[in-house]
């Protein structure tokens, strides 16, 4: 009888104390390694690297007709034999940028993969 009591309080004091829901396997697909939400035209530097944290290699790209600093900021794949493609989980990203915010953004094909 104790055992039982012993062994009910434990599974109370696990299930009423933890605060962790277990992501189901479409959330964490499309949420890989909380990459959070794709970037989108307007986006500042800030929110970028909130979302996707400091980039692998910056290239600058020179400036804009107006004077305003372009460049291009790298992300690599996270994990680039995985066969899905979300975010920069299994692709190299390219994000532009004009001044401060977001103009564009892209895939980086490898010329490995074409073959």
């Amino acid at each position: 009888m104790n055992i039982t009591l012993y062994l009910l309080f434990a599974i109370f004091l696990m299930c009423g104390c933890a605060d962790i829901n277990t992501p189901t396997a479409y959330y964490a697909l499309t949420h890989p390694l909380g990459t959070k939400t794709m970037v989108t035209a307007g986006t500042s530097k800030d929110k970028v690297i909130e979302k996707w944290g400091e980039p692998s290699d910056i290239v600058d790209m020179g400036y804009d007709d107006m004077g305003i600093k372009k460049e291009a900021w790298i992300y690599e794949a996270w994990f680039p034999c995985a066969p899905l493609d979300y975010r920069q989980f299994s692709r190299r990203k390219k994000i532009y940028f004009t001044g401060d915010y977001v103009t564009g953004y892209e895939d980086i094909e490898d010329k490995n993969e074409k073959d």
